[in-house]
């Protein structure tokens, strides 16, 4: 079995600006990333996805979630791939999808 690359940690001082950019198809998968979880050190700003180039039908891209750090503090920034469908698909996250976050 192959092990897990766990991701270092982002450092943030307070009042900084961070994205947190993951690979993702939702057009082909039929999955989308969603923030389920995180520290409230942090403040969800906003999220984009940006195809990758050449844009072709079913290809993949990139969605980018910008946060910002409030107060001093620490803890998880966890997203979960979600289809929409009937019933309910959820995934646990891969290891890009759980990020540790450190406020100072």
């Amino acid at each position: 079995m192959q092990e897990l690359e766990v991701l270092p940690p982002i450092n943030a001082a307070v009042g900084e600006i961070f994205e947190i950019s993951i690979p993702s198809n939702p057009s082909s998968t039929g999955y989308n990333c969603l923030l389920s979880e995180m520290p409230s050190c942090v403040y969800f700003v906003e999220s984009t996805y940006v195809p990758d180039e050449p844009t072709i039908p079913g290809k993949g891209g990139t969605s980018n979630f910008k946060f910002v750090a409030v107060e001093s503090g620490n803890g998880p920034i966890i997203f979960h791939s979600v289809k929409f469908s009937q019933p309910l698909d959820i995934l646990e996250p891969t290891p890009m999808q759980q990020r540790f976050v450190i406020v100072e």
